[in-house]
């Protein structure tokens, strides 16, 4: 086979990155070769994404690709977080910066929806876990008062879709990115009208589903003013980096669970097809494409709570690994806190949020920086555990091991408190799995490879053989029941 060489884009809310994938036929070779900061950008009173600084981060590790690479670049593609969208007009151009899924007009939002329409309802045509930043309840907010919001021949493009359009020029929303986005539904396969009315738009402004591993076009001229990419193709790989990233889990077999650790960390088993009862929704429980099948989950607040600490105390000063060592040396189980709670969403002070948290629930708040950054891991822990458990009673899916992808594989002692937590192996894989994942995509596309199962077997010759077991099950035992005790009592800020 003769080598080709893919460009993976994948870009998280904290940062980006460009990963070139060299494929031999046998063995894919990954460097990173750029990476870069996202970030919101608080604007007039609302929080964005500059998109058009994240296209130039692009355009730059095409370029860079160029220079590194010895073959011509044979596809990119991109994938993002999910949910939020950008909106173009008649006449091609972004009308307005796309907001935020942290912004916060969609405050109080479900509840405004919920006087319309039942969300028993939205869930039974969705699949997807009711969460006040989906792209339904944005798009209610925008209706009912935010500047950006559709006019009459204008397009709806989801985060990857906007970039692979200034790619390509052309307009597509691919599979597991409109999964995310609570307008989808998974039993007719199609965009749902009783929601997209809801939400105050048309099927036309929607773009044709294409599935992941899909050829969307060539790079357009443009872009590069090169004719050395003349003939790179622009890929749709599981654009949803979620997707991507479970993609990339080189497991065997059906009685895993993954846990897709940034930002946030999403739990969950894959499954053939959607499914939707009364426990998956009583326990908010999402349904979501992947490159073959779906992905039952739930999200939950992942690294977000450590990066707002850092924020707090000087990002430059605590770095990860001295709070990880000082973390590890702090009292166990010294409070507890349900990691989700909308207090800490996005407040001004992560830490004075965790302490306010334990005041109102009647605890004494942790006294140093050790106490909290470890009591956020354990909660972390505590909080999988819930969620497998609710996820394995809804399904009676047998769940026998973890694997961890993401930046949260790092952190091995949230990893061992997971073990520990949960009473099952730990398997960590890739910090990249994203972008790895993106690469596997881009490789079924072109027919380098057949299917997934091929390309994770491809991962599995990249795999180490660390495994975290679990321990003190009586102790971890213990501290289940006082954490669920704790975070039932639910209060409001």
């Amino acid at each position: 086979m003769i080598q080709s060489t893919h460009l993976a884009i994948d870009l998280g809310a904290e940062s980006g990155r460009a990963l070139l994938g060299t494929f031999n036929g046998e063995v894919l070779d990954i460097i990173e070769i750029h990476r870069f900061q996202t970030g919101i950008l608080n604007l007039s009173g609302g929080r964005h994404w500059n998109i058009y600084r994240f296209y130039e981060e692009i355009l730059f590790a095409i370029g860079k690709a160029r220079q590194i690479s010895k073959n011509p670049l044979t596809t990119i593609g991109i994938d993002t977080w999910g949910v939020d969208y950008a909106i173009v007009n008649e006449d091609g151009f972004i009308s307005g910066l796309p907001f935020s899924y942290r912004d916060n007009r969609t405050i109080n939002t479900v509840e405004a929806v919920s006087r319309i329409v039942d969300l028993r309802r939205i869930y039974d045509l969705t699949g997807v876990q009711i969460l006040p930043f989906n792209t339904l309840f944005q798009l209610f907010a925008a209706k009912n008062g935010s500047p950006n919001t559709l006019a009459k021949g204008s397009s709806l493009l989801f985060i990857p879709d906007i970039l692979n359009y200034f790619l390509t020029g052309i307009k597509t929303t691919e599979f597991t990115f409109a999964t995310t986005s609570q307008l989808f539904n998974p039993m007719k396969m199609t965009w749902e009208n009783e929601l997209l009315a809801l939400a105050g738009i048309e099927s036309t402004d929607m773009q044709q589903i294409v599935q992941p591993c899909t050829i969307i076009g060539r790079l357009n001229k443009t872009s590069t003013n090169q004719n050395s990419f003349a003939e790179t193709l622009v890929i749709a790989p599981a654009t949803h980096d979620t997707a991507s990233s479970i993609a990339a889990i080189p497991a065997t077999g059906s009685d895993w669970a993954y846990i897709s650790t940034g930002t946030w960390a999403l739990v969950g088993v894959e499954t053939k097809k959607p499914i939707i009862n009364d426990l998956t929704f009583r326990y908010n429980i999402t349904n979501e494409g992947g490159i073959e099948g779906f992905r039952l989950l739930k999200n939950m607040m992942g690294l977000w709570l450590l990066q707002g600490c850092r924020k707090v105390w000087d990002e430059n000063k605590y770095t990860y690994e001295m709070l990880m060592l000082m973390a590890k040396e702090a009292p166990q189980f010294s409070y507890y806190i349900n990691p989700d709670h909308t207090s800490f969403f996005n407040p001004p002070d992560m830490p004075e949020a965790i302490m306010n948290y334990c005041r109102v629930t009647g605890q004494q708040p942790p006294n140093n920086k050790a106490a909290m950054i470890r009591g956020i891991l354990e909660c972390l822990a505590l909080k999988t555990r819930v969620i497998l458990e609710q996820i394995s009673e809804a399904t009676s899916v047998q769940i026998n091991k973890i694997y961890i992808t993401g930046g949260g594989i790092n952190n091995m002692l949230l990893c061992k408190f997971i073990a520990d937590a949960t009473g099952l192996p730990v398997i960590p894989t890739f910090v990249e799995s994203t972008a790895m994942g993106n690469l596997l995509g881009q490789l079924i596309a072109c027919s380098k490879i057949k299917n997934l199962d091929e390309g994770r077997a491809l991962l599995r010759k990249h795999m180490d053989t660390l495994v975290y077991f679990p321990e003190n099950n009586d102790v971890w035992n213990t501290a289940f029941e006082k954490f669920k005790e704790i975070t039932n009592k639910e209060f409001s800020q």
